[in-house]
């Protein structure tokens, strides 16, 4: 029996309640049971974009926390957004990107009037898709599962909403499963990984069939600097930065590089073209992000941001946000070891650039 098949009854959704708390219960991770049955929801969503082809012919790519935990897992968090960037070329039906690409980022005039081009045609591709998820919906039966296009959004968030059967007690926690698309960014290089459940690993329900999708994920060195872009961003930036979950991004980054998921030697050509791609799709008041480039990326904010996102880390923690038997250290710890590898980071960029004048 398939595990979504548990919600078309009230009879069976009060079995699936109970099939979740056992599950919590035998998680080799710990994972509660809100945790695993939203998880249900993210992998057959990606199931549906991926394996039936909702996406379309468009390059996407899958990343965020949700790709580093289902695709490579390196954090020990559980992340509910499904993070999915269009490549722009595609979405802007380009002939010839690089063209485009010059004509778009000549002048400020035209990186603005490309913005507003794009979420034009963001809003509406996502429009169609909100239409094709919700046909596609009637074929469960299930009451209360639909898809709506968050207004005001610009065409960057679809709500998907399930009749929960676990109770979540985090404010922390969303009550729906969130897309979230970009349209300005590239879609392009990806790597495919085959992905399952959370609840799959739990042996007692092996007689269950589950969600399992095949998704396109960024290359991890995209990722990477993604990642330590934006840690730049928020770190700099001339106004202070909204911290609400926003200390996830340096627990991530200290996961990705304690962990080894990229070898940095190797990450050159994802620096030049992420740093490119935000400077000019991404300016932002007081960040300079071809610093990086200098060996002068910033990944430590000041002391008042520091606090806040320190704040906001134990919210994460005491909110559940993290695997039960594998809990965080103190943002104060993992802040020590991202300033070490800022340092290691900057000494490295540096040897590049002393390595090409020498070339």
């Amino acid at each position: 029996m398939h595990i979504l098949d548990f919600y078309s009854t009230a009879k069976k959704r009060d079995e699936l309640k109970q099939i979740l708390s056992e599950a919590a219960k035998h998680h080799p991770d710990g994972l509660p049971d809100f945790f695993l049955e939203k998880d249900l929801w993210v992998t057959e969503i990606l199931h549906l974009l991926y394996d039936k082809k909702f996406l379309g012919e468009y390059a996407v790519a899958f990343k965020g926390g949700t790709a580093l935990s289902k695709c490579w897992g390196v954090i020990d968090r559980f992340s509910e957004d499904i993070d999915l960037s269009i490549h722009w070329a595609d979405l802007a039906k380009a002939d010839d990107e690089m063209i485009v690409w010059e004509q778009s980022t000549s002048s400020r005039s035209q990186r603005y009037k490309f913005r507003k081009q794009q979420a034009a045609r963001l809003t509406e591709w996502s429009g169609l898709l909100v239409k094709k998820l919700n046909e596609h919906f009637i074929s469960y039966d299930i009451e209360g599962l639909g898809a709506e296009l968050e207004v005001g959004s610009h065409g960057e968030k679809i709500n998907i909403h399930f009749p929960k059967v676990a109770d979540s007690d985090g404010v922390y926690h969303l009550d729906h499963v969130l897309l979230e698309f970009g349209g300005r960014n590239r879609g392009l290089p990806t790597k495919e990984h085959e992905i399952k459940c959370f609840m799959a690993d739990v042996e007692v329900f092996s007689e269950l069939s589950f969600p399992e999708a095949k998704v396109k994920a960024y290359e991890p060195s995209y990722v990477l600097w993604e990642k330590l872009t934006a840690l730049h961003q928020f770190s700099t930036m001339e106004k202070d930065p909204d911290t609400y979950r926003l200390a996830r991004h340096w627990y991530d980054v200290d996961c990705i590089l304690q962990k080894e998921m990229v070898d940095f030697q190797n990450t050159r050509q994802a620096m030049n073209d992420v740093v490119e791609m935000k400077k000019q799709r991404w300016p932002e008041v007081g960040v300079d992000y071809e610093a990086a480039l200098r060996g002068e990326i910033k990944l430590i904010p000041c002391a008042k941001r520091l606090a806040e996102l320190a704040a906001d880390h134990e919210a994460a923690i005491q909110g559940r946000m993290f695997y039960i038997h594998r809990q965080p250290e103190s943002f104060e710890k993992i802040i020590k070891r991202i300033s070490l590898e800022q340092d290691n980071i900057n000494r490295t960029i540096l040897n590049w650039l002393q390595e090409a004048s020498i070339n």
